[in-house]
């Protein structure tokens, strides 16, 4: 092939290389860049692009802001056949968002209703459940605990309320008693026992029993007046 030496330009519409450019840098050095083409196995044409920048090799680092896919935009409605570009630390690779969201690393929240929160069962699964017992709440996440006994309400078996020094309603406290019924109050173990009645004079009688509430003594009594 012709040679051509020295520092000039070449201008034509059309140049025709056998498989290799050299650029020797504007720096006097013995340091070559060679763009090369291998063999091809039938013609191709390649285009450059049609603006200003810099040409990316396989080793270097994109920037995601770099990235365009086929002019991709935001995607507002995902379905599991979308594949995403993911790094493993070695190479590249694709994943679709159903192999996302089947990594252990990844739990989905189960679907609810309105009002619902979300537990753990007894295999550590999340499930989907309502409130029940004494404490409801509501879609806004407001928590409501069940009224305690008032005035006009009876407690529950076994037991009575009290009020706090404050007298409201709304802090009656529930204490704990062995029997609790009609007109007395009954406390102790399986041997020694007390207990609260109203006689039928209307006074308050304190009773104790040694043989487990088989029989009692009066031991005083609480006169009304």
């Amino acid at each position: 092939m012709s040679e051509v030496n020295g520092m000039g330009k070449i201008v034509c519409k059309s140049l025709e290389i056998a498989n290799e450019v050299r650029f020797q840098g504007a720096s006097d050095n013995t340091n070559v860049v060679t763009l090369e083409c291998n063999d091809p196995a039938s013609s191709f044409v390649v285009d450059m692009p049609a603006q200003a920048g810099t040409l990316l090799c396989d080793a270097d680092d994109i920037s995601i802001t770099q990235l365009d896919i086929a002019g991709a935009t935001e995607q507002d409605t995902p379905v599991n056949t979308h594949v995403i570009a993911v790094y493993d630390g070695t190479a590249n690779k694709k994943m679709t968002l159903a192999n996302l969201a089947g990594l252990s690393d990844f739990e989905s929240l189960p679907s609810g209703t309105d009002g619902q929160v979300v537990v753990y069962d007894s295999a550590n699964a999340a499930q989907a459940v309502a409130m029940s017992g004494d404490v409801t709440i509501a879609n806004d996440g407001e928590a409501t605990v069940v009224d305690k006994p008032s005035a006009s309400k009876s407690a529950e078996s076994n037991k009575f309320a009290h009020f706090d020094a404050n007298r409201d309603l709304d802090n009656i406290n529930v204490i704990e008693a062995e029997t609790c019924a009609g007109n007395n109050v009954e406390v102790g173990n399986s041997t020694n026992r007390w207990k609260f009645a109203v006689n039928g004079s209307g006074h308050l009688e304190l009773s104790y029993s040694s043989d487990s509430g088989s029989t009692f003594a009066v031991k005083q009594v609480f006169q009304n007046s």
